[in-house]
C-alpha cells in the first residue's frame, strides 16, 4: 500500500455517511482485525471502527476530518496530522498506524483541543 492511498482512503472514510462506501474504504486499508486505541476506548475490528465513525458523523452534523500535514511514513509505520471539526470546537489529531501485511493492523489516535485563535 501506499502511504500517499493510505491518506487518502483514511481521510474519505472517516468522513463518509454512506456506510456501505465507509465499509469498503477501511476494507481496503485497515486489516479486518484492526485495533483502534485513544485515551478512552479501544475498537476491535473493521466493523466497530465503521460503527465508531459513523455514530460520530450522525450525532455532530459539523463533524469533519482533514489532513494539517501530509502523512509521514517510517518502516512499517506512519503518522498522519490532522484536525477534527465539532460543534464543541476544533481538535487537533495525530493518528500513528502500525501497518501488518500491507494494512493498518494498529491504529492509535491522539487528539487535543486546538488553541484558540487569540
Amino acid at each position: 500500500m501506499l502511504f500517499t492511498e493510505l491518506q487518502d482512503k483514511h481521510v474519505a472514510a472517516w468522513n463518509e455517511k454512506n456506510v456501505a462506501r465507509r465499509n469498503e474504504l477501511l476494507k481496503d486499508i485497515y486489516a479486518n482485525d484492526i485495533k483502534m486505541y485513544d485515551r478512552e476506548l479501544t475498537l476491535n475490528g473493521l466493523q466497530a471502527v465503521s460503527d465508531f465513525i459513523g455514530k460520530l458523523i450522525a450525532e455532530d452534523p459539523v463533524y469533519k476530518f482533514s489532513v494539517v500535514k501530509s502523512i509521514d511514513p517510517l518502516q512499517n509505520s506512519a503518522r498522519l496530522y490532522g484536525q477534527i471539526e465539532t460543534s464543541g470546537g476544533v481538535l487537533n489529531s495525530m493518528d500513528f498506524f502500525v501497518i501488518e501485511n500491507g494494512k493498518v493492523a494498529h491504529l492509535y489516535a491522539f487528539l487535543e483541543p486546538a488553541p484558540k485563535a487569540s
